[in-house]
C-alpha cells in the first residue's frame, strides 16, 4: 500500500483501489509468463522459466506496446 500511496500521491488508499491494482498486476504477470512459455516453446526448451525467457518476453511485450514507456528516469542502473 505504501508503494501505491507514493505513486498516487494520496496518503489514503481504498481497499477497492488495492484490489484493482492487484488484479492488473496479476494480469500483467500472467501475460509475461505466458509469453515466456511461448519463447521456451519456440526455442524447444523445457523445464522452469529462466531469466532469459522473462527478458525476451518483456522485450516482446514492449514491442507490442503492452508495457508503458517510463515517464520518470531511473535513479540507479
Amino acid at each position: 500500500m505504501q508503494l501505491l500511496a507514493s505513486i498516487t500521491g494520496s496518503p489514503k488508499i481504498s481497499v477497492p483501489m488495492t484490489t484493482v491494482v492487484s488484479g492488473i498486476a496479476k494480469m500483467f504477470v500472467g501475460e509475461l509468463v505466458e509469453t515466456a512459455r511461448m519463447v521456451m516453446n519456440e526455442r524447444r526448451e523445457t523445464g522452469p522459466i529462466r531469466p532469459c525467457h522473462i527478458r525476451e518476453a518483456h522485450r516482446r511485450l514492449k514491442l507490442e506496446g503492452k508495457i508503458p514507456k517510463k515517464s520518470v528516469p531511473r535513479l540507479f542502473r
